[in-house]
């Protein structure tokens, strides 16, 4: 696996879609089409159709550095996100990573915002938390929680199982100040290309998500290419 996965997946970059394949470049690059841009169980677009891509630089050390961007639904804007840290080994089979990412909205500074992460995997388990002092939208400070794992079903196929719980001081989504959301993905590999099927929800009504699809259970289908 590609150093950086857990870390997206940590983030929420990553969807758990994707078995990331090994670089032997420092320099790599990557581009999906999707079906939704899924955020942590939430559409960024409106149930409609993603283009995103970005860049990465790992060194054999274990520091890394990328960006990531994503079409957005709302006003014709885009998300750009940058991001680093570092990764390594506290024992032969327990894997840690730290980093940060900073979310960037062009057009759209108030939404802004800087949060931090650290992953700790053993095998095809990974848990990670991360932290923002001011959350999107200045909503304040705000934790998320995951639980990832990945299976291996040979022939190039994966099964990823995951769990996330968002937190916030105040009363993001109507009157909850927190959410769980969950999905299942299958992965294949084949002729170069990377695609997944999803399977993602909440537990966020549609009152309190504002959107009567957003927070909905969906399918989303992805095909991607790595350079």
């Amino acid at each position: 696996m590609k150093k950086l996965t857990k870390a997206l997946l940590a983030t929420g970059l990553l969807s758990a879609t994707f078995a990331v394949q090994a670089q032997e470049s420092p320099i790599s690059a990557n581009v999906t089409l999707a079906t939704d841009y899924i955020y942590r169980g939430v559409s960024q677009t409106s149930s409609a159709a993603a283009i995103q891509g970005g860049f990465d630089y790992a060194s054999e050390s274990g520091f890394y550095v990328g960006t990531w961007a994503s079409n957005l639904s709302y006003d014709d804007y885009i998300e750009i996100d940058y991001y680093g840290g570092y990764s390594g080994s506290l024992t032969d089979e327990i894997g840690y990573d730290v980093g940060f990412i900073y979310y960037d909205y062009p057009g759209m500074s108030t939404d802004d915002f800087l949060e931090f992460y650290g992953v700790l995997s053993y095998g095809g388990l990974s848990a990670s938390i991360n932290y923002s002092n001011d959350f999107y939208a200045s909503v304040g400070k705000a934790l998320y929680y995951t639980l990832d794992y990945g299976f291996d079903l040979g022939n190039d196929f994966a099964l990823g199982l995951h769990y996330g719980l968002q937190t916030y001081d105040l009363d993001y989504w109507g009157t909850e100040d927190a959410y769980s959301e969950y999905n299942v993905s299958l992965s294949k590999s084949y002729a170069g290309l990377d695609f997944s099927l999803m399977y993602t929800d909440t537990d966020l009504s549609d009152a309190n998500c504002g959107s009567p699809t957003a927070c909905d259970s969906t399918v989303v289908f992805a095909m991607g290419k790595s350079f």
